[in-house]
Parts: structure tokens; sequence; C-alpha cells
């Protein structure tokens, strides 16, 4: 079982007796979203690719829901981020992906969200990487994010979160129960 894979041709990595099934952990995010605790009510995408890998899990949970997609563009090391499509004025937006290694997008992200008028972002990643650590979205480091949700699929990483931080570390193991049956 494979949750949010990256890339589909990664699911022809396997090979021989080995067939990955791919499931997702949106639901997580959606149980979330769904409480009244969270104030979100907007969802934005970091790239086309995110966009047309999770848009269709959030538009029957949430059909009047604003869609915010953004577009990067590279000059040499730099990103150059904006809104390609939707508008995050006044809303509270959560930036899904299926996984952050150093954070570069989704923090210039953010960054386009908030200079077009959002009123808070928060970030969601199946599977938190993190080579060069998770201390530049830490508030106490002025990080960008309200909440930054992660799943435990690399227990490594999410272990050592701060839990008085931004990051809430959701759980998979339900999750894969209801796949596994």
């Amino acid at each position: 079982m494979v949750y949010d894979l990256h890339t589909l041709q990664n699911r022809f990595y396997l090979s021989g007796n080995a067939l990955a099934t791919l499931h997702t952990a949106i639901p997580l995010l959606i149980n979330y979203l769904n409480s009244p605790e969270s104030k979100i009510n907007a969802i934005a995408f970091p790239d086309e690719g995110a966009c047309k890998r999770f848009k269709g899990l959030f538009e029957p949970a949430f059909p009047n829901w604003e869609i915010v997609t953004c577009g990067k563009v590279r000059d040499g090391e730099k990103r150059i981020v904006t809104i390609q499509d939707g508008n995050p004025k006044g809303l509270h937006c959560v930036i899904v992906d299926d996984l952050v290694q150093t954070g570069g997008t989704l923090v210039e992200c953010a960054n386009a969200i908030k200079a077009a008028g959002g009123t808070s972002v928060s970030a969601f990643v199946t599977h938190a990487v993190f080579p060069t650590g998770w201390d530049r979205f830490s508030r106490s480091n002025g990080g960008p994010f309200e909440n930054f949700f992660v799943t435990n699929s690399n227990p490594t990483v999410t272990n050592r979160l701060p839990s008085d931080d931004c990051f809430r570390v959701l759980d998979l193991f339900d999750v894969v129960l209801r796949d596994l049956e």
C-alpha cells in the first residue's frame, strides 16, 4: 500500500512480485476540516500537479469552498510563486501536497496567498521528509503557517516535531486498517 505517491511512474519502481496499491491520506485532513475546531474554509495547491491529484477529493466534501492554485517558475535558485487560479482574500486556506522536503514552494505559496489577502495559511502533506530540518516552519522562527499538518508516515521525522508549535501529526493507523479491509 502506497499513500499519496509523488509521481505515478514511481509505482513501477516496484517490480516482480510486488504490486503497489495506491491510497490517500486526504480523509484525515477532511475529518479535521469538518471538525468544529477548524477555521479553514479554502483549499490551496502549490502547483497544478497537486491540484490534479487532490482537487477531486475535496470538491464533493466542500463544494462551495474556494480552490486556489499556485504555480512556480524557477529563476536560478529562486522560486517565483504566483496564484494562477482562485481568490484567497479573507479566507483561511490550507495548502495541500503529497510531501515536503525543504518546503520552499510551500512557503512561497503561503506568502503569495497572504499577499493576496488570505487571512491565514496552514499546510498539509502526507509525507514529511525535512532533510534540512523543520525549523523554518516553526512559529518561533517566523514560519508562515498557522498549522502544519503531517501524517506519521515517516515517524523518524514526525516523532521529533515539537508538539507546542504549528505541527499537528495525523495518525495513519485507522486509515491503513480501513484500507486493509
